[in-house]
């Protein structure tokens, strides 16, 4: 079993408990699907940066992942950048986006990181659409009639990255 190191940067509560949850629960997901890594915050092996940029607009449903890997397609390092803040417009104006959001952002950037590159389905999808909730804790994002929180992965996605973990 693999083990990849999740290093946060000065990344802000926010993103800290949200990136936090999404190692937690990527981790549970791998276990119960039989995917061989595990992510480790502050861990050993290949390294996953996490920092914010201020050039990805807080309206966006995405951050940005550059990976380098091995000629097989596994990790050697990555850096996943997400937006400064999260926000969401709501009929009452716009709002700080609750954390289950920022947490499938969070995992789809990591799942990116650890060799996922097509945006096919589910947790992949190539658009989320905002899911708003009565109050900032319920906010989700939807891949067609996925909503998320909690994760989910296609079992291409999961054979996808047994394949490169194996």
């Amino acid at each position: 079993m693999a083990t990849v190191n999740v290093k946060l940067g000065s990344i802000g509560s926010h993103w800290t408990a949200a990136c936090k949850q999404a190692v937690a629960d990527l981790n549970s997901l791998f276990r119960r699907k039989g995917v061989p890594v595990v992510l480790a915050i502050g861990g050993s092996g290949p390294t996953i940066s996490v920092r914010t940029d201020p050039a990805i607009a807080g309206t966006a449903v995405h951050g940005k992942t550059s990976a380098e890997t091995d000629g097989g397609g596994k990790l050697l390092k990555a850096d996943v950048r997400l937006p400064v803040k999260l926000t969401i417009n709501t009929p009452k104006g716009i709002r700080d986006a609750g954390t289950g959001m920022a947490e499938v952002i969070a995992a789809h950037e990591f799942v990116h990181a650890l060799g996922h590159e097509p945006h096919n389905t589910h947790l992949m999808a190539q658009t989320l659409q905002k899911v708003l909730g009565d109050r900032a804790a319920g906010d989700k994002l939807q891949a067609g009639a996925i909503a998320m929180p909690p994760l989910q992965l296609s079992d291409d996605s999961i054979d996808m990255l047994k394949g490169l973990w194996n």
